[in-house]
């Protein structure tokens, strides 16, 4: 008689009851089979991570450097952006001194070209209301296009209320943003984004005044391009009646650009 090739598991416990378990001897190898080579699948893996473990850390570190060199980057061109807004509005102002027989544009009226009589910029704003209703402050205005300049592909644009009857002078942003000394924006993303002008597009703003008593003597419309570059930038001067009427609804229409 042929003895089966099985493979039995007994284990006794101290009361007396053995318990038994029988294999095939092929199924229990095939299950011995796999135990082991999930057990060797599960060291190569602990290996591999050990030896990978140092190069993730690095590129990691690497990253992060990456992140800070691109911070760094990113402050140095909004500050020299800056400084091409003053250099412009200094040549601008210097180009109209010595254009006397030519009508003076605004000195607050920049443009990437200020030293060009000629220049036309690709986007004007125009139909200029402020509205003030208790604390709440709107500008509206319209984004006309002037020109087929490559320039206007649309970008970014604040509304930064001003108070100037103050030291320093006070400013609120719409959309938010810190500005500098001069209201001018510190990121140019965080902006509202506006299209490619095909005719004209109207905008509204809004920000709060820190209470009743308080008001705004100027609105700059800032427009930048989608890579940062300064399109326009116009100072409205504020009617100081609009903050006199309390809690009564007021509406002014500003024409013209203020320096």
């Amino acid at each position: 008689m042929k003895v089966p090739n099985t493979i039995t598991l007994i284990v006794a416990r101290n009361y007396g009851h053995p318990l038994s378990l029988s294999l095939p001897a092929r199924r229990a190898y095939l299950l011995a089979a796999l135990l082991v080579a999930l057990l060797v699948g599960m060291a190569a893996l602990s290996a591999l991570f050990l030896l990978r473990y140092p190069e993730a850390h690095r590129l990691r570190e690497q990253n992060r450097q990456l992140l800070e060199e691109r911070e760094a980057l990113r402050d140095q061109i909004l500050s020299a952006n800056q400084e091409a807004l003053r250099d412009k509005s200094e040549a601008f102002r210097t180009a109209a001194m010595k254009t006397e027989a030519e009508p003076r544009e605004p000195a607050d009226r920049v443009t990437p070209e200020p030293g060009d009589a000629s220049y036309i910029p690709p986007i004007a704003v125009s139909e200029v209301t402020v509205k003030v209703n208790g604390r709440t402050v709107e500008v509206v205005f319209r984004l006309v296009k002037q020109t087929e300049s490559v320039e206007n592909r649309g970008g970014w644009l604040f509304a930064i209320f001003e108070n100037r009857h103050v030291d320093p002078p006070r400013f609120a942003a719409s959309p938010d943003v810190k500005t500098n000394a001069d209201g001018f924006p510190d990121f140019y993303k965080a902006g509202l984004r506006f299209p490619r002008i095909r005719e004209a597009i109207t905008y509204r703003r809004r920000v709060r005044r820190p209470s009743l008593d308080s008001a705004f003597t100027h609105v700059t419309v800032y427009l930048f391009s989608l890579r940062g570059g300064l399109i326009i930038k116009d100072r409205f001067a504020l009617d100081p009646e609009l903050f006199n009427a309390g809690q009564k609804p007021v509406t002014r229409v500003v024409k013209q650009p203020q320096a």
